[in-house]
């Protein structure tokens, strides 16, 4: 159905708020630790009374710097509008081009078009997944929530027994502390998979060129599935330059902010697999756009996080092998989380992406 077709209603009213979540414990990476998680809402309600609810996240700060923006800059424009998602977004987009396409606004925007998204979802009667053109279906996960960077190579091998009791596709741990601590932890939990379970390893932006190579080499007999994001976000040449350099596949892309980053990647062949994040990469719309760029020069999609929303993408595209499964902060926030089984999660069949907020007054700061 085209979005054309289905776009029948406009938008009359929109509503923002701001919710702190804690983690069960602090979680860290190579490059930082977080104990919170932000969670910025968006409701946008049509003239007929149906309501698209959009969210973005932060991990700790800056949640409302983005809901100010939301309610100074966004709101105003989209109240009005057609429950049209690409329209609104072009929109926006024109119109925040001076301040900036990263960070803080495209936060925003995600927000905007997920809910728009949604909104066009309980128009039309149908899943989101199925909006997009796709079926839905149990889609694979690995898991995350167990390879963070404090964890010592026993906690490790205890989260990789877990990992593969409970039916993933397999598990990704953080690197980045020491590349003996490294290799040391990584072995560990490579001889505790299955060998038909994936190991991918993220640094999350913290190693050199030479520092990468490094650690590559001393895993060569180790069937590693990704490296993900070694080095600096936007280091393009340098990404390409480590892809020669190593057999290992390279990932990158959940710090990416909009299309034209995917793009620097893509076309130096500096990338194996694209990892959009829906809310960092300003929404369904864009992250659609990646994906279509991934079927066109052969890459595959592993999106970051945000697992109920990814799901219906993945569902829609045929480039996604894998999805992530994150720490389960936001099922706080959820009315009816959706269910992991045996390390599968299927899309909720509701119309739209299915999802809505319970009444979480005591996280909610704004």
């Amino acid at each position: 159905m085209s979005e054309s077709a289905a776009s029948t209603g406009t938008i009359q009213t929109v509503e923002t708020a701001l919710y702190r979540v804690p983690n069960e414990q602090t979680l860290e990476d190579a490059t930082q630790s977080f104990d919170t998680l932000e969670i910025v809402a968006l409701t946008a309600e049509s003239d007929d009374g149906h309501r698209g609810l959009g969210f973005t996240y932060t991990i700790g700060r800056g949640g409302a710097a983005v809901k100010r923006f939301l309610d100074d800059e966004l709101v105003p424009l989209v109240e009005g509008q057609p429950i049209a998602p690409r329209t609104v977004r072009s929109s926006l987009r024109g119109e925040t081009t001076f301040i900036g396409r990263e960070g803080i606004s495209e936060f925003a925007v995600a927000a905007v078009d997920i809910a728009i998204w949604d909104l066009l979802g309980k128009h039309t009667g149908l899943p989101l997944c199925e909006l997009l053109g796709g079926t839905r279906e149990p889609v694979p996960m690995y898991e995350t929530d167990g390879g963070w960077l404090q964890y010592n190579a026993d906690t490790l091998v205890e989260n990789a027994r877990k990992v593969a009791d409970r039916g993933f596709a397999g598990m990704k741990m953080k690197v980045g502390s020491a590349i003996d601590r490294d290799v040391e932890r990584v072995r560990a939990v490579r001889e505790t998979l299955p060998e038909e379970l994936d190991l991918m390893l993220d640094g999350n932006c913290s190693y050199t060129v030479p520092e990468a190579r490094q650690l590559a080499n001393r895993l060569d007999d180790t069937a590693i599935t990704w490296f993900e994001e070694p080095l600096p976000k936007g280091d393009y040449a340098s990404y390409a330059d480590l892809r020669r350099r190593v057999d290992v596949p390279i990932a990158t892309g959940e710090n990416f902010y909009n299309e034209t980053q995917f793009r620097q990647v893509i076309d130096r062949n500096a990338v194996d697999y694209l990892q959009p994040d829906v809310c960092r990469v300003g929404g369904i719309t864009p992250w659609m756009t990646v994906a279509e760029q991934a079927v066109a020069n052969g890459l595959s999609v592993s999106p970051h996080y945000i697992e109920p929303i990814h799901a219906h993408l993945a569902c829609a595209c045929d480039t996604v092998p894998v999805i992530e499964h994150h720490s389960t902060v936001l099922d706080e926030l959820l009315a009816e989380p959706v269910a992991v089984d045996n390390g599968r999660i299927t899309p909720p069949d509701r119309p739209g992406h299915g999802l809505s907020f319970a009444d979480v007054d005591q996280y909610r700061t704004a």
